[in-house]
């Protein structure tokens, strides 16, 4: 069930973006780019995230984003990020990308009994992966993360950071 749920949501963000933000084929380039991405963290909670900015350079991108990721249960937490997010290109083709997302998460179903750890917390996610280019201009990319969250107000927990192991695979346009 869950690999179906993941590849038929990454299905239907591929022909959205493909068809509503196709660019020329020059590559990287000076202007607008975005990014959607299917996540999985802890290989429980599954989700979706989108980046929308600007590319400085071939390889120099900051943008805004939103996600969301949920627990597929009887109880369904979830929880939405919303972030700045910065990702630099070693090259301009097929590559190494680094990158960095700071921002808000909160829980919206925190008040019912479930085992939500928090409402709202302050989001850190340093992040590797690789970027595919392909003839279209558009790539995928493939990344690993660890989305660290470090709760505010109300929570259930002590700790001051939970961490949150994530991968990601996505489509750039």
């Amino acid at each position: 069930m869950k690999t179906k749920l993941i590849i038929s949501t990454l299905a239907f963000l591929f022909l959205i973006s493909s068809s509503v933000f196709a660019q020329n084929g020059i590559g990287r380039s000076r202007g607008y780019h975005g990014s959607i991405a299917v996540t999985d963290q802890l290989g429980v909670f599954v989700g979706a995230e989108t980046s929308h900015g600007y590319m400085f350079d071939s390889h120099n991108y900051i943008g805004l984003g939103i996600g969301g990721f949920i627990l597929p249960n009887d109880s369904l937490p979830i929880y939405m990020n919303t972030f700045i997010d910065y990702h630099n290109y070693l090259r301009e083709k097929n590559t190494f990308v680094l990158g960095l997302k700071a921002g808000w998460s909160h829980a919206f179903n925190y008040l019912e009994d479930s085992g939500i750890q928090y409402q709202n917390g302050v989001l850190f996610e340093p992040n590797a992966g690789w970027s595919w280019r392909l003839k279209s201009g558009n790539g995928l990319c493939l990344g690993l993360g660890a989305s660290m969250i470090l709760p505010l107000g109300n929570s259930r927990t002590s700790r001051k950071i939970l961490p949150l192991p994530k991968i990601s695979f996505g489509f750039e346009f």
